[in-house]
């Protein structure tokens, strides 16, 4: 984990995702949903979102997922989701993707709404990337979770 995502140590939660297809995004959200129970409703539901569209656009864009990670932390309250990817491309800005009448390439801009941060950094040693974002409980509308 690198330091610049979160605050404080925690260990993350690692799905394996290689050799997965698009299928695999409704066993992905159940599997973050059960490793964060104690997040109140709008904060999981916001999370829920973001790894499904970063894991999406990694079968999209990126060559497929390798893995995604979770980590939480309660004090403050925040959560950071990392998904990597074999692609050297980073994703485009959401601003030069879609245009008015465009059926997909709103999901960075969603992404950007709901994340207090993101980002993404090369994986040295391999020619791919992780695509990360961060997510703190009490934002906006979000409820403070339990």
């Amino acid at each position: 984990m690198r330091g610049d995502h979160v605050d404080g140590a925690a260990a993350p939660w690692v799905i394996d995702l290689r050799g997965t297809d698009p299928s695999a995004l409704a066993r992905i959200r159940r599997w973050a949903a059960r490793t964060l129970p104690h997040l109140g409703t709008d904060h999981l539901n916001d999370v829920l979102l973001v790894i499904n569209e970063l894991v999406a656009n990694a079968y999209l864009h990126g060559g497929g997922p390798v893995r995604a990670r979770i980590t939480a932390l309660t004090t403050p309250c925040r959560v950071v989701v990392e998904v990597d990817d074999p692609s050297p491309t980073h994703p485009l800005p959401p601003s030069s993707r879609s245009g008015a009448h465009d059926a997909s390439g709103y999901g960075m801009s969603l992404v950007q709404e709901l994340a207090d941060t993101c980002s993404v950094h090369d994986n040295p040693g391999s020619d791919g990337k992780t695509v990360w974002a961060r997510l703190s409980c009490g934002n906006r509308s979000r409820a403070p979770c339990r």
